[in-house]
């Protein structure tokens, strides 16, 4: 067994299948509906974690792992399926890929974003307000949502809107939506509360992607 081996957890959420390569690995089984408090509990910090399941998953144990300021452990990807984060970060093998560091984008509640926020009104309205990406002016007035995305590489985050003659991706550091009344879905995970502001930037340390 190789010392990559020995030094990998695989954290899965439930019926997930691993890959013959990986199952003679440690795993550790995590429930959607409450993946924050279980990964708390149960997540360990070994050299390198594969995550197998969705775009929630994998956010939420980079999150895991910058609450612990434990970006030194690397994360392989083994989506379940295609999406917003298997296209922004191609999984590569999870014990013979490189690792390299990658822009970690959060928002101002400590969430971690790896595939695509959006963000309306409540209960997907319309939302009245403004977004800023860096200094440049999004959109002000109404629209219908504002998509938020890592890029991956670069400045780190990128916005438009998802309707409208503004189409055009804005690129920077920082996304900041201000509103009358907003919710924020992340990673298909709609959030309940509804807020003012929603704010995605780069944290000051990236995390590391196995590619």
């Amino acid at each position: 067994m190789s010392s990559v081996t020995q030094s990998t957890v695989v954290v899965r959420a439930p019926d997930v299948r691993i890959p013959g390569s990986l199952r003679d690995l440690e795993t550790v089984t995590v429930d959607l509906e409450s993946v924050k408090s279980d990964l708390k509990q149960k997540m360990p910090t070994p050299k390198r974690i594969v995550v197998a399941g969705p775009d929630q998953l994998l956010a939420a144990v980079i999150a895991r792992l910058m609450a612990k300021d434990r970006l030194d452990v690397e994360v392989a990807f083994t989506p379940t399926e295609n999406s917003r984060a298997s296209s922004i970060y191609p999984p590569g093998d999870p014990l013979t890929g490189t690792p390299r560091p990658v822009p970690l984008i959060r928002d101002d509640r400590g969430f971690v974003l790896v595939g695509r926020a959006k963000i309306t009104g409540p209960e997907g309205a319309e939302l009245t307000g403004e977004t800023f990406v860096d200094s440049e002016k999004l959109f002000t007035g109404q629209a219908k949502a504002i998509f938020v995305e890592p890029t991956g590489e670069g400045a780190g985050v990128r916005a438009r809107l998802a309707k409208g003659l503004r189409r055009k991706w804005l690129t920077g550091r920082a996304a900041q939506t201000g509103g009358l009344e907003l919710q924020v879905t992340r990673d298909g995970r709609l959030d309940p509360s509804v807020v003012t502001r929603a704010t995605f930037y780069r944290n000051t340390d990236d995390w590391i992607l196995i590619s």
